[in-house]
């Protein structure tokens, strides 16, 4: 947009809809390090703070939230977070500590540098190892 007189964008939050904001808050914590912003938390939304200064991770409430079934499509995931890690066994170990289910490989990709999980409520995300 050079030379546009349109002020800069800033992503605001990255927000992920779920049944418990408070727990699937803690579960990221757990895993990213982050800690909850106490002041911009309540009982229908959660946020993380990014220790580096960027967007924070915000859980909001949702009473009909549904599990994706991924690979399956009946319930699609409409997001997933791509975690960097030096390792995938780091990685893996990070992920298990906090709480996370490692899901099959899709057959395609056993020999990626990346393995899929699920939070505790079945959001799909992966452990993608340094370039």
């Amino acid at each position: 947009m050079r030379g546009s007189s349109m002020s800069a964008l800033k992503l605001a939050a990255y927000a992920i809809d779920c049944a418990d904001p408070r727990r699937l808050a803690e579960f990221y914590g757990r895993l990213l390090g982050w800690q909850i912003d106490e002041e911009e938390s309540g009982d229908r939304w959660v946020e993380l703070a990014d220790p580096a200064g960027g967007a924070p991770l915000a859980f909001q409430l949702d009473p009909d939230h549904r599990p994706s079934t991924w690979p399956d499509r009946e319930v699609p995931q409409m997001a997933h977070l791509d975690v960097r890690v030096d390792t995938l066994d780091e990685g893996h170990e990070r992920a298990i500590g906090a709480g996370a289910v490692q899901l099959p490989q899709p057959p395609d990709q056993l020999d990626a540098s990346f393995r899929v999980y699920v939070d505790p409520e079945g959001h799909p995300f992966c452990m993608c190892a340094a370039q």
